[in-house]
């Protein structure tokens, strides 16, 4: 995870992650932060919140067995599971939590990388969407981040039933009147696969700033009246980056 991160940071000028750059150190450790973050809820939930609710669980199943109320109440294993299940999908409402504040801490240092080497100050986010129709916040770009955004708002918004439109493919199969199922293995698999996901996000924004550093100053023919060809060169380039982050782009288009 590290090794990736110093990857991506040292494609930018004049970033330096030695303690001799201040800022520089603190951002990466921020991103760093961010996803060991990750790292430490996957195993709240797994090794402390799941094994709580199955003794609780355990405990509920005694209290009822012994129960001289038992006759008048009529339940199943399915309700006792129930308090499980919350628990995994309240986790997922964490989750999304923790994503969206990777994204706003991503987008925060992108602008405070790069302003110093921008013509113009700021807005990388409004520069995604007009150049690209790139929306920083569209979770359906990824599965992931639409399968844990998915979550959180059908349990905050309605009650846990798999109703919440647009839904992913996934989940398509799955019966409106119950609600959603998910195991402890999966929370797993989708924090580990969040974990992954990081870094990608920050490529990403820092392609747009790339684009925005390049492409907001024009190259002008006059400036080249000594070397035609060295300004056809330049156009050339400049043609061809933004063909590749178009391409790439389209790559992550908004899953249907």
């Amino acid at each position: 995870m590290v090794e990736n991160l110093i990857h991506e940071f040292s494609k930018i000028p004049n970033f330096d992650l030695t303690q001799t750059d201040k800022v520089a150190n603190q951002i990466f450790n921020r991103i760093t932060f961010r996803i060991a973050e990750v790292s430490s809820y996957k195993e709240l939930v797994c090794s402390h919140f799941i094994p709580a609710t199955n003794k609780a669980i355990v405990d509920a199943k005694r209290d009822f067995q012994n129960s001289k109320y038992k006759g008048l109440l009529k339940t199943t294993d399915l309700d006792f599971k129930e308090t499980l299940h919350d628990t995994i999908r309240l986790s997922y409402v964490g989750l999304f939590h923790k994503l969206e504040n990777y994204i706003n801490d991503v987008v925060e240092i992108t602008e405070l990388i790069f302003n110093d080497l921008m013509e113009t100050e700021g807005a990388i986010v409004k520069w995604a969407q007009d150049k690209f129709n790139f929306k920083i916040k569209d979770w359906r770009r990824f599965y992931i981040t639409h399968k844990i955004n998915w979550v959180a708002n059908c349990v905050k918004h309605k009650d846990g039933l798999p109703v919440k439109e647009p839904i992913p493919v996934g989940f398509r199969h799955l019966s409106k009147n119950e609600r959603i199922i998910l195991s402890k293995d999966e929370f797993k698999d989708d924090c580990q696969s969040l974990i992954e996901f990081y870094p990608m996000y920050l490529r990403i924004m820092f392609v747009f700033a790339q684009h925005k550093m390049v492409f907001e100053e024009p190259i002008n023919e006059e400036d080249y009246k000594h070397s035609p060809d060295l300004y056809q060169k330049q156009l050339a380039t400049r043609d061809e980056m933004e063909k590749k982050i178009h391409d790439f782009i389209n790559l992550l288009k908004p899953l249907e």
